[in-house]
């Protein structure tokens, strides 16, 4: 298609030899009433992805845009790919290492009992309420429960946390306790279960092996072991010592296993009631999941990867990234009759980086702008407004309701029991920093849970407002799916195939 331009970047940089695609983009643009569209597919993305992603969208089938040839579509295939890592680290993680299943079973049972569920005349534990035993969680967090459960395990005790939820029916952490006092009392019952001393005795077994003075080790022990601390954090594997040498090795018994491994968990504990209280949780197993991976696991479910990803994006427009050259080119042809910039997912970051060097550079081009269940954070996306506001003609935004959201499993809708949620909100709840800090509910822009929620911050709020302010202004709109013939997106990877959505959107192009 002689209007289809594709350009590869990694790090922010265009492969070699993209210069001739950019030149040849270029004098097409230069062309009168020239119309250009450019797509910015989702992070996580391999190349293939991206690549098929392009050739879809840019063709004629429902699954496309439909464009004429009188539109130059370019997409950027930024390649950040590590979803399907990132689905087979989980799916093991939970299938096959014994201390995530013992510590995830063990906290959602303890939370159960602390978390009141109003009923008339007061109110029952969760676990009493709902019949949560040890026993009938490890069959829904292992996948062995109903088809709804294996979508979303715990709905029943979701339903009470919803932000929504209606007044006396949301469940409560007991006021009897402090976050404090309930991690002191989950690190008690834990040092004292026979199934987490079965875990500590086979990491023990790896962290003294060979040494002086100490038993020998049987090879399933040590095998067990070893995969159990390979899953774990780097900075949380490192507290074992050095373990490559035996004369590295420095002699620990069990308890000095457990205790470092009980403090982590204390903090788990104390993060998952500090967020109930505060209305900052994701819903029963998702927050607990979340804080469990952030402490012990972030670095195998794939936070780094997020934070690594979110910088590529604004790689691009610093030193000789692509963003950068694009707009350079950008300044140099006429204003496009149609400029139409269209993001997915983590592609709403690259666009909002792309307004805010726009601003910077006084590139004075005016774009219509679509976000397609957009990641980007609210504060950034606030500045984009604050700052380039005015290159933006319209903006339209398609995502799904929170309900939706809430139960759209990130890794399949049949892998629920894993983790329920959206990716977006695994990526508000595990994958975020501010100030170099954990970010946990860190507010994205296509997730509902967010507006005009009484709950923020100071900071929070003010991003909140001038967002929702952008989006009542006659020209923008937001679209939320499920909506009959307009936008019917299911899942989060849905919106740039849905056909109802895509021809929603081109229509307005």
């Amino acid at each position: 298609m002689a209007g289809l331009f594709l350009i590869y970047t990694r790090n922010g940089i265009a492969d070699a030899g993209q210069e001739a695609t950019l030149a040849a983009l270029e004098a097409r643009l230069k062309q009168p009433d020239a119309k250009l569209m450019l797509f910015l597919h989702g992070g996580l993305v391999d190349e293939a992805s991206g690549k098929a992603t392009a050739l879809r969208l840019s063709a004629a089938g429902d699954d496309s845009w439909k464009l004429g040839p009188e539109w130059t579509q370019l997409y950027v295939v930024w390649r950040t790919g590590a979803f399907e890592t990132l689905k087979t680290n989980w799916t093991d993680l939970v299938h096959d290492d014994r201390l995530y299943q013992v510590l995830l079973r063990k906290l959602l049972e303890f939370v159960a009992r602390k978390l009141g569920i109003p009923v008339p005349g007061g109110a029952r534990s969760a676990s009493e309420q709902f019949a949560l035993s040890e026993v009938e969680i490890q069959r829904r967090i292992l996948g062995r429960g109903t088809e709804d459960q294996r979508r979303d395990p715990f709905a029943e005790v979701d339903v009470h946390l919803k932000p929504d939820a209606p007044a006396g029916s949301r469940a409560s952490v007991t006021a009897a306790q402090t976050d404090g006092a309930l991690a002191i009392e989950f690190e008690g019952e834990l040092a004292n279960s026979s199934d987490f001393q079965k875990v500590i005795a086979d990491l023990d077994a790896i962290a003294n092996e060979g040494l002086v003075g100490r038993g020998p080790v049987s090879p399933r022990d040590g095998a067990r072991g070893y995969a159990m601390l390979n899953n774990l954090s780097d900075d949380v594997r490192a507290q074992f010592g050095p373990l490559d040498t035996l004369e590295a090795r420095t002699a620990r018994g069990p308890v000095s296993v457990g205790v470092f491994l009980i403090k982590h968990v204390g903090v788990i504990a104390y993060r998952c009631f500090k967020r109930f209280r505060a209305k900052r949780d994701h819903g029963f197993q998702a927050t607990v999941v979340e804080e469990l991976c952030r402490e012990l696991y972030g670095d195998l479910i794939g936070a780094k990867v997020w934070g690594m990803m979110v910088q590529d994006a604004a790689d691009h427009f610093t030193g000789d990234g692509l963003g950068g050259a694009l707009l350079d080119m950008l300044g140099r042809v006429p204003q496009p009759t149609h400029f139409v910039v269209t993001g997915h997912s983590a592609g709403s970051i690259w666009a909002s980086r792309m307004l805010l060097e726009m601003a910077h550079r006084g590139i004075d081009r005016k774009l219509k702008l679509f976000l397609l269940a957009p990641a980007v954070r609210a504060n950034l996306f606030a500045e984009t407004i604050d700052q380039s506001g005015d290159r933006i003609q319209s903006c339209q935004m398609f995502t799904m309701t929170d309900t939706l959201e809430r139960k759209d499993a990130v890794l399949g809708h049949d892998k629920g029991y894993i983790y329920p949620g959206s990716l977006l909100y695994l990526v508000s709840g595990l994958f975020e920093e501010k100030d170099d800090k954990d970010y946990a509910d860190a507010p994205l822009v296509g997730m509902r849970r967010f507006a005009g929620a009484p709950w923020l911050e100071a900071d929070e709020a003010a991003a909140d407002a001038k967002i929702a302010h952008f989006f009542s202004l006659s020209q923008n709109g937001i679209t939320l799916s499920p909506d009959p013939g307009v936008c019917e997106a299911d899942c989060h990877g849905c919106f740039d195939n849905e056909a109802t959505t895509l021809k929603s959107v081109a229509a307005l192009y």
